[in-house]
């Protein structure tokens, strides 16, 4: 009897791990429809530079696609696999038209109309039409870099989150709303409304709320994220939050913040991106 129970229990195991990942191949292969939009007249007048800012600095594109924009190691882990950043130079992108890569980026949707994979898309669903551009720009300045990676290898505990919807980055296209417009941009000064929309690129790590818990998707390893509403927690000043900025020393653990937290972009922010970050996130209580 026991014996029975046993290849009872393996024969579901089995068919629940191939069920898994037939399910994964099939949100892998399937297509995307995206609202209609253009951006020639965005990139006639894209800025450069504040393409070069957006992916340095303020949306943390170089933490995944690297310096020279070639990519780099995410993460390596038996459980979730071996996740590399793509290569956004010309010897992967000069088949792509401007809208292309936008649409990539803004709505996670590859150029075959699948989901792209391991893309925090909804980072920049905030992201003005002008500010895409300009990232559009500066990714088509990069000089090309022949791939050397390996492929993205992904393992059976971050197949298995996919499914389940856990793990939104690997298939962003199904938690975006493809039908909405590139959003408006406030004027860059310091404001509350600027902090706000700098925010958004906290989302994916720290949630939509803000109150940080386990990364969604992230690597074992790693910490959970912080809750980041400022506003409720009187040891976060305005004085504390930018040291921090520049020290990435937490004013709570008095120790340096660990990975994934980009405390070597966030030195990188200027007094006004700061200030306004600073106005948004201690208005949270």
């Amino acid at each position: 009897m026991f014996k029975k129970v046993l290849i009872a229990l393996f024969i579901f195991i089995i068919s629940a791990v191939a069920a898994i990942f037939i399910a994964f191949e099939v949100k892998s292969a399937k297509n995307y429809s995206v609202i209609n939009f253009d951006m020639t007249e965005e990139m006639k007048t894209a800025d450069l530079e504040l393409g070069k800012r957006i992916y340095t600095v303020r949306s943390g594109c170089i933490d995944c696609h690297g310096t020279d924009l070639s990519g780099k190691m995410v993460m390596d882990n038996g459980a979730m696999g071996k996740i590399y950043g793509a290569n956004l130079t010309a010897d992967k992108l000069k088949s792509w038209s401007d809208n292309e890569i936008a649409r990539a980026i803004r709505y996670g949707v590859h150029k075959t109309n699948r989901s792209l994979n391991f893309m925090p898309s909804f980072d920049y669903v905030a992201l003005s039409k002008s500010d895409i551009a300009a990232l559009v720009k500066y990714i088509r300045s990069s000089a090309p870099v022949s791939d050397t990676r390996h492929a993205n290898s992904f393992g059976p505990i971050a197949k298995m989150l996919s499914v389940f919807g856990k793990m939104p980055v690997m298939f962003p296209a199904d938690v975006i709303d493809l039908n909405q417009d590139f959003a408006s941009k406030p004027e860059e000064k310091v404001s509350f409304e600027f902090g706000q929309y700098l925010s958004n690129s906290c989302i994916g790590c720290h949630g939509d709320k803000f109150i940080g818990g386990k990364i969604p998707g992230g690597d074992p390893s790693w910490p959970e994220a912080k809750n980041i509403r400022l506003g409720a927690n009187p040891v976060w000043t305005k004085e504390v939050f930018s040291q921090y900025l520049k020290t990435g020393i937490s004013p709570t653990t008095k120790e340096v913040s660990r990975a994934p937290m980009p405390i070597w972009l966030l030195k990188e922010f200027n007094e006004i991106e700061s200030e306004s970050l600073w106005l948004y996130l201690s208005s949270l209580k």
